[in-house]
C-alpha cells in the first residue's frame, strides 16, 4: 500500500518521536504503518522542513533528524521524484515507477517558482473562466501538455480561488502542487481537513478521530482499507 504523509502528518509523527506531548495518536499511526505501507519522503517535505511557509514560529529544520528517522523506517529507501519529472512521464500513462525513485535528497526542495502568482490571478473569476485560465497558464509555464498533473492542479487551484469566504493560506500553492503530483498514484493521502475535502476519495484528514479510525483499520489489515 502506497501512502503519502503530508507535512501535517509527518511533522506530528516527528514531534512524537521527539517526545513532545499531544501527538500520541500519530505515534500509534507510525507503528501501524511500519511493515504495512510504503510512505516515501518528497521534495515537498524538504521545502516545508527547511523553508517553512507558514511563518517563523518554529525554527527551520529542527524536525529534520526526526523526519529522517521516520522516513528511514517507512520509505524502503524510496523518494517521490520532483514534480516536473512525474508530470513529464505521464505522457505514457500512470505508473508508480514514474513517481518513485532512489535519487532524492534532504538538500533538494520542491521548486514552486513556475506557479508564483497564479492562485492570486484566479480569484474573482467565474469558475469555468478560472479553470480555463489555470489550464492555459500551467501549460505555458511548464511546457506540459494535457496530463493528469495539469488537469488536477488546475482544478485544485480553481476550487481554492473560487472559495471566496475562505482566506487564502501561504501554503495553498504547495498543497495543490503536492496533491496534483501524488494523488493519482497513492492508495491514501494523509493530509489536512481542507485538502481532504477537496479530494475525498482517497484522503484522510488529520483530526484525532480520523487518525484513530485509520489506525484501527490498519490494525485489521490492509485488505480492510477503502
Amino acid at each position: 500500500m502506497l501512502v503519502y504523509l503530508d507535512q501535517n502528518y509527518a511533522s506530528r509523527m516527528a514531534k512524537h518521536l521527539l517526545g513532545q506531548r499531544g501527538h500520541e495518536v500519530f505515534g500509534k499511526l507510525h507503528l501501524a504503518l511500519r511493515g504495512k505501507a510504503l510512505a516515501p519522503p518528497s521534495p515537498f517535505h524538504v521545502l516545508e522542513t527547511l523553508y517553512p511557509i507558514q511563518g517563523p514560529e518554529e525554527k527551520a529544520g529542527y524536525l529534520l533528524p526526526a523526519l529522517q528517522r521516520l522516513f528511514a523506517e517507512l520509505s524502503q529507501g524510496y523518494w517521490v521524484r520532483p514534480w516536473p519529472e512525474v508530470a513529464m512521464r505521464q505522457a505514457r500513462g500512470l505508473f508508480r515507477e514514474d513517481l518513485l525513485w532512489r535519487g532524492g535528497s534532504w538538500e533538494t526542495p520542491a521548486d514552486l517558482s513556475p506557479f508564483r502568482g497564479l492562485p492570486e490571478g484566479l480569484r474573482g473569476l467565474p469558475y469555468r473562466e478560472a479553470l480555463e485560465a489555470a489550464l492555459k497558464e500551467i501549460k505555458a509555464r511548464t511546457g506540459l501538455k494535457e496530463a493528469p498533473f495539469v488537469r488536477l492542479l488546475a482544478e485544485l487551484l480553481t476550487r481554492m480561488a473560487s472559495d471566496l469566504p475562505r482566506k487564502p493560506r501561504p501554503s495553498d500553492l504547495l498543497d495543490a502542487v503536492m496533491a496534483a503530483t501524488l494523488y493519482p498514484y497513492v492508495d491514501l493521502l494523509l493530509t489536512d481537513r481542507y485538502l481532504r475535502n477537496l479530494l475525498p476519495e482517497k484522503s484522510v484528514g488529520g483530526r484525532q478521530k480520523e487518525v484513530e479510525t485509520l489506525v484501527h483499520r490498519l490494525g485489521k489489515g490492509v485488505d480492510s482499507m477503502p
